[in-house]
């Protein structure tokens, strides 16, 4: 191999990842066998009941249940605030999902105003709304197709968590009266 080669080489091999470097030598045919990566511990929105687990052995409440749809999603909490995962983009069967969306609600006695939640949308990742009936919802959608690690995983819901939170503050949930409205 000459010196040319063996840097450009070495330059590729520095900027590829590994299984995608072949290198060619002059003397040989080499064709690179392809490379099969299947991490079991990727978490992906295909099997509903991983996920379950895998929140339950965090510490999180675990609710599993259907939507009318047939459509599964989770029931969870952080404190007294319940959030959910909905499995989304999913088979006509309601297999083989690739988008989880994790929403928080919250039931106002009246309807509230869009200012409630602000500039939240031009300053957060998550996407506030107001429900049919006034009620302000936070939400966030992960695609998940060909997974993520459980740490990503659990650190996105753990990141939700903290931006239900701050939501809650956003929209002044139970402030004025602890009483008058309960979490969806």
């Amino acid at each position: 191999m000459t010196l040319n080669r063996l840097l450009a080489s070495a330059i590729l091999a520095a900027f590829l990842p590994a299984a995608c470097v072949a290198i060619a030598d002059d003397s040989a045919d080499l064709a690179p066998a392809p490379v099969e990566v299947e991490d079991a511990s990727l978490i992906d929105a295909s099997d509903p009941m991983v996920v379950a687990s895998l929140l339950a052995e965090e510490g999180y409440e675990v609710i599993l249940s259907k939507q009318e749809s047939g459509a599964v999603q989770i029931k969870s909490s952080v404190g007294a605030v319940n959030f959910w995962l909905y499995f989304q983009a999913c088979a006509p069967d309601f297999t083989a999902c690739e988008v989880i969306t994790l929403a928080s609600g919250f039931d106002f006695d009246t309807a509230q105003p869009p200012a409630i939640y602000g500039d939240w949308n031009r300053d957060k990742l998550s996407k506030a709304y107001l429900d049919e009936d006034g009620d302000p919802f936070v939400e966030f959608s992960v695609n998940l197709v060909h997974g993520v690690t459980r740490d990503n995983f659990l650190d996105t819901v753990h990141w939700f968590t903290l931006e239900v939170m701050s939501f809650m503050e956003q929209i002044g949930w139970n402030k004025e009266a602890p009483d008058a409205a309960k979490p969806i």
